[in-house]
């Protein structure tokens, strides 16, 4: 086994380790922040799908962030549903929803593409915002989180912070593995392809209608599993969550992570999050300051941090490469 490989894997070892005892060695409110982390990292990984590895830029992946909260919450609140039941269920409506949209959004791409994703976001906020009886609009709809049934094992009450961390961490780990071995799979390289030339991957007989609509409902699927993960969270949800705002929340946690590599994203979700945080503590108008930053990478770090890492890290090794030699 090579040294890099082995790094690989120590490093992987000691981020589940870490991640298994952190509710141990922070507060309750540091680990709310870790869950949000968790949350967004999987909306960014998600939508990076379609941007990063597709090269289709939507405007629009916060329908489905709403979707699939509004979707648990109400089978919550009305009907009862248990924890996981609810959260899969936001997620298949997400898909559904993403399939009828996808019909449309797989015949374009570059511009056209973005701006009707943006259309049919426009869509349902303002579905969501005229259907107050059931959506609750602005004012939100708020419950408490369900607990957790397994069978043969009984139910598992996920109001402690740290019972609901390793949900989270679970489910979003999973999700992630999944993302990542899609990547190896004939669709995901396929997916890479049409990034780079979409027009000879059609020529050479390749389907990339249907390409590009597997891929835009996947990219579906888990944004809304990550909206009913958030809305199970907050205990809440309004509107607020499907607006355009929250579209170019989900495309900044990309760019500013790095699009091009895929850990990238988890990065700038992370990053993005605790940043806003400690900013907002500090002074009312953190959203500048983010602008600011989004701002900078963009001109002076566009593959995202996770370039910065990458080129760090390759001068490092040529530099010690050339002192040895």
């Amino acid at each position: 086994m090579s040294s890099s490989r082995v790094r690989h894997w120590l490093f992987f070892i000691v981020l589940f380790v870490l991640l298994a005892v952190l509710p141990k060695l922070i507060s309750e409110f540091r680990l709310n922040l870790v869950i949000t982390m968790l949350i967004y990292s999987l909306v960014a990984i998600g939508f990076n799908i379609l941007l990063g590895q597709g090269g289709l830029l939507s405007f629009g992946h916060a329908a489905y962030f709403g979707i699939g909260a509004y979707t648990s919450i109400l089978l919550f609140k009305h009907f009862g549903f248990s924890l996981l039941p609810g959260i899969l269920a936001g997620g298949v409506c997400g898909a559904l929803l993403g399939m009828l949209f996808g019909i449309f959004l797989a015949r374009l791409r570059g511009l056209p593409f973005a701006l009707l994703s943006m259309a049919f976001n426009a869509l349902v906020y303002a579905g969501a915002e005229k259907w107050r009886p059931l959506t609750g609009g602005e004012d939100g709809l708020a419950m408490k989180r369900p607990n957790l049934s397994i069978p043969g094992l009984g139910s598992i009450d996920m109001f402690p912070a740290a019972n609901f961390y390793y949900f989270v961490l679970i489910i979003v780990t999973l999700c992630i593995l999944y993302c990542w071995f899609l990547m190896k799979t004939p669709l995901g390289r396929l997916d890479k392809c049409m990034r780079e030339n979409e027009e000879r991957t059609g020529f050479i007989g390749y389907n990339t209608y249907a390409t590009k609509f597997l891929v835009y409902v996947i990219a579906a699927f888990f944004c809304s599993i990550a909206g009913a993960l958030s809305s199970s969270f907050q205990e809440f949800v309004s509107t607020a969550i499907i607006n355009l705002d929250k579209s170019a929340e989900i495309l900044i946690f990309t760019f500013v992570g790095g699009r091009g590599v895929f850990w990238g994203p988890i990065l700038g979700a992370s990053f993005l999050t605790y940043l806003n945080d400690a900013l907002s503590s500090l002074t009312e108008h953190w959203a500048i300051i983010q602008g600011a930053i989004f701002v900078v990478l963009v001109m002076y770090a566009p593959e995202g941090l996770a370039g910065l890492i990458l080129q760090t890290k390759n001068w490092f090794f040529k530099r010690a490469y050339l002192e040895k030699g």
